[in-house]
């Protein structure tokens, strides 16, 4: 048997026997009490689950924290280096951003103000029971994009070099960095594209276009900063990415030439908005090129035209028209004028006022600047009109001909009966009389005649033996016609 026991049991005989009896009765009343107290109480608990808050900087972050049944217990809020933030209703840190919130008896939240990313961690709600309750809420701040001063500017180049651009950037997560081109202001294209991907390459990812060699590479390094607590670092060494797509923080241009400059674009994004971007100008140094539309330009006295050329170069240094190796000017012979056309390209004219022959040559555009020169030549020569020709009307002598005479001639001359006009069978009008066939006849027209005149082919050969069919037949046409029209003639003389 216990001692305790053994006591309890010789107090009780001692109550018996009178003695102490008082005492123990008030005791043993007090201890009933405390033991119903202890049945009959209930322990405080966190009716919220335990959650993560995620909050982006600059904004408020709300940690909650509700508790039902607290009775005379005290809630406490520290943070993950165990520093003492709130007791009960007061503020205990010296940081104005922390409050405690109540909206509701049961609710404990701390409310965080214009959180920082040096904010995020672990913060705990606890009540003092014994054991202590705790619940534990960790705090994710999300950092936008940034892009840090440290970053490219704009920047010139010559034709060859290398050109690196960098887009050093912050931002929780890690910000994807895209570049993008477009021409420069003084273009008429300012259509911006993408920096095309490719898998392959020495250098990292190759980008690449119809003109220019691209790679993107990075390298990261997490510190801590006053100004910002995560910073992404670049460093100028390229690092193999090994993925369709991905995006680095430098871009390097190989072997620059004219067709990569313009304005370059990097944008950085981490889901976290807004979207930050940076713009860079890439000018690229080149010697000159000249080009002629037309290499050859006609023009009549006394006219005027205008000779034009394009020359593409950076910088512009001297651009000009040379005529018999002289460099011409102003004047009151000639004009000329300067047009800025898309790009560096500028147009250069050259007006010639009231041609001369002395003006008619070679004309050359020149232009040169530090880098080079270059010229092209082109020739005015002088155009003389075609003058308009007159026309030319030719008659075609039908086969058969049947002509009426008037009524005074109606008695014809026996010569009428016996014309002879030569026959020519290209039809041109043209009857030299000396159409010559392979047998050596020539071929005429014969008419006959005076009121109706009827003209037939008719054959002359120096030779009988040489006839063709056509003089034969030719013959007994011409046999028949006469007769019939003499039978005319006849009647019609009889019945006037």
């Amino acid at each position: 048997m216990e001692v305790y026991e053994v006591l309890r049991f010789t107090e009780i005989a001692f109550c018996f026997l009178g003695v102490l009896c008082k005492g123990f009765i008030a005791r043993e009343s007090t201890t009933r009490i405390y033991d119903i107290k202890d049945i009959m109480a209930v322990e405080p608990s966190f009716d919220v689950p335990i959650v993560n808050i995620t909050v982006v900087a600059g904004k408020t972050a709300v940690l909650p924290c509700s508790i039902e049944s607290l009775g005379e217990f005290k809630v406490v809020w520290t943070d993950q280096y165990s520093t003492l933030l709130t007791l009960d209703e007061k503020r205990i840190i010296d940081d104005e951003r922390m409050v405690l919130d109540r909206p509701h008896t049961k609710d404990w939240n701390l409310l965080l103000h214009d959180v920082k990313y040096e904010d995020k961690g672990r913060y705990t709600c606890q009540i003092n029971t014994m054991p202590i309750k705790t619940k534990t809420i960790e705090l994710i701040v999300l950092v936008p994009p940034e892009i840090l001063d440290s970053s490219s500017s704009d920047m010139t180049a010559k034709e060859g070099d290398t050109v690196t651009l960098t887009c050093n950037v912050t931002g929780i997560p890690r910000p994807t960095v895209q570049w993008f081109r477009k021409p420069h202001a003084d273009s008429r294209d300012q259509h911006k594209e993408r920096v095309k991907t490719t898998t392959h390459g020495h250098y990292g990812n190759q980008l690449s276009d119809d003109h220019c060699l691209y790679t993107v590479s990075h390298r990261v390094f997490e510190v801590e900063l006053t100004s910002a607590p995560i910073a992404t670092v670049i460093g100028h060494d390229p690092v193999v990415n090994n993925g369709v797509g991905i995006n680095g923080e430098i871009l390097i241009i190989h072997n620059v030439s004219r067709y990569c400059d313009g304005i370059y674009e990097c944008v950085a994004f981490n889901d976290v908005p807004p979207a930050v971007n940076r713009v860079m100008s890439v000018m690229v140094e080149f010697p000159p090129e000249v080009w002629l539309d037309n290499r050859r330009l006609g023009q009549s006295i006394g006219k005027e035209t205008i000779l034009e050329c394009k020359v593409t170069a950076f910088p512009q240094a001297v651009s000009a028209w040379r005529f018999q190796n002289n460099f011409l000017s102003n004047s009151h012979k000639h004009r000329i004028d300067i047009y800025q056309d898309k790009g560096h390209t500028i147009i250069l004219s050259l007006r010639i006022i009231n041609i001369t022959k002395e003006d008619f040559g070679q004309y050359s555009c020149y232009a040169s600047n530090a880098f080079g020169e270059d010229e092209e030549a082109m020739t005015l020569y002088e155009f003389i009109p075609a003058t308009k020709a007159k026309p030319v009307t030719t008659t075609q002598i039908p086969l058969f001909t049947t002509t009426t005479l008037s009524k005074r001639n109606r008695i014809a001359k026996p010569s009428e009966y016996d014309d002879f006009i030569p026959y020519n069978p290209n039809g041109n009008g043209h009857n030299p009389g000396n159409d010559t066939l392979n047998d050596g006849q020539q071929v005429g027209i014969k008419c006959t005649g005076a009121i109706v005149r009827i003209c037939a082919p008719y054959s002359m050969s120096k030779s009988s033996a040489g006839q063709t069919h056509l003089y034969h037949n030719g013959n007994w046409i011409i046999f028949m016609i006469v007769s019939l029209n003499f039978v005319i003639d006849i009647f019609s003389f009889v019945k006037l």
